[in-house]
């Protein structure tokens, strides 16, 4: 029965870590997807000559952290329910992952896109591009350190706890 008790505290213990860790790895996978978006957006926008909505709706195909967003951007903008500028501000609630430094870029991205030249949304949209990279690659580095660490701390309290218990 101590064997039973212990296994499931190891596992209890293995799984908080896991879920602790779940936003730092959520983040790079946002911000993995929200690279390759601004690149698909450059060329919609810039080669096939899209509306925002639409570019943003047929760039979001492959990444599904941000499909829920331009779906709900496509659906403002369709109902003529708010500018562009706020749609895209509450669309961003949409996408899971995304912290506050990251979130200021996209903020940021979005007050450009809806009132811009096109060049000039280009401009911003590789800007935004080189901020969002510096940001994984923080990201990577410190995220997946502490993710890491959380997981392991967590993991050797619940050992702890069984050695404790028995």
């Amino acid at each position: 029965m101590k064997l039973v008790g212990a296994i499931w505290i190891i596992a209890a213990a293995w799984w908080i870590g896991r879920l602790l860790a779940k936003p730092y790895r959520q983040r790079i996978v946002c911000l993995e997807q929200g690279l390759g978006l601004l690149d698909q957006l450059r060329a919609e926008i810039g080669w096939h000559h899209r509306v925002l909505t639409e570019a943003f709706k047929r760039a979001s195909c492959s990444y599904s952290a941000w499909k829920p967003m331009a779906d709900y951007l496509s659906q403002q903008i369709d109902q003529h329910e708010t500018d562009f500028t706020t749609a895209f501000h509450h669309a961003l609630d949409r996408v899971l992952g995304l912290w506050t430094k990251d979130r200021d870029i996209w903020e940021n991205l979005g007050q450009v896109l809806g009132k811009s030249a096109v060049d000039y949304q280009l401009e911003h949209l590789q800007s935004a591009h080189h901020e969002l990279a510096r940001q994984l690659t923080d990201a990577r580095t410190q995220g997946l350190k502490t993710a890491r660490m959380m997981e392991a701390l967590v993991s050797l309290t619940g050992v702890a706890i069984v050695i404790v218990l028995i």
